[in-house]
């Protein structure tokens, strides 16, 4: 394996950095529990449920675009959304949820003001930085790389670390007035973390061998 070791460099270069797609899957357990008298026969019950489903000829989809809702309940929406992120999106196992620990999504939660949508990009900018640094390293070393976060507390952690510095650093800037590229600054401190673990990560393996 090659332990070539990683320079540690910040990325605050303009980069092309674009959300990406969160899909959650949800898995819904269909649960039948029939308590019927014993006097009375399952056939009854069962033909009386086919019948009140039969009478419903609704055939209107379900929409739940942001227009059909008001103000009111859209901000009610997004604040549960953000409030309970942590549980719904964290990985646990499933390759429809994100692996990345509970602390950092509370974390992005808790700088995202309420909008979904700025959740969904903040974990994009980390993922698109993950695949940057994936790209650099297997250029540095000649091996592709790939990162499992998942296999990985102590990367998990360090992203969590370095989000939360991250956030106070862009906010202290804007506070005083100074500029700065929320976007490329995340992404260049995501990039630093996966980049500096790595190369721990290789020094490691190589003493341990």
């Amino acid at each position: 394996m090659n332990t070539t070791v990683i320079k540690r460099r910040l990325y605050l270069a303009d980069l092309e950095v674009t959300a990406k797609d969160v899909y959650i899957k949800h898995d819904f357990a269909n649960e039948t529990a029939e308590t019927l008298d014993t006097n009375e026969q399952p056939q009854m019950r069962h033909n009386l449920y086919k019948t009140n489903l039969d009478t419903n000829k609704d055939t209107s989809m379900l929409d739940f675009s942001s227009t059909n809702f008001s103000q009111n309940v859209l901000q009610k929406q997004n604040q549960d959304i953000v409030a309970n992120a942590s549980e719904f999106l964290v990985s646990t196992g499933n390759s429809g949820k994100i692996p990345l620990e509970a602390e950092t999504i509370k974390l992005i939660s808790l700088w995202s003001a309420n909008d979904p949508k700025k959740m969904e990009k903040m974990i994009g900018i980390i993922f698109n930085a993950k695949k940057a640094s994936e790209t650099f390293i297997t250029q540095q070393t000649g091996t592709p790389t790939t990162i499992f976060l998942d296999n990985y507390e102590d990367l998990q952690h360090d992203i969590t670390v370095s989000l939360r510095r991250t956030f106070n650093a862009i906010r202290n800037k804007q506070d005083k007035k100074q500029k700065v590229n929320p976007e490329n600054y995340i992404s260049g401190a995501m990039r630093n973390t996966f980049e500096v673990w790595y190369s721990e990560y290789m020094q490691s393996l190589s003493s341990n061998g």
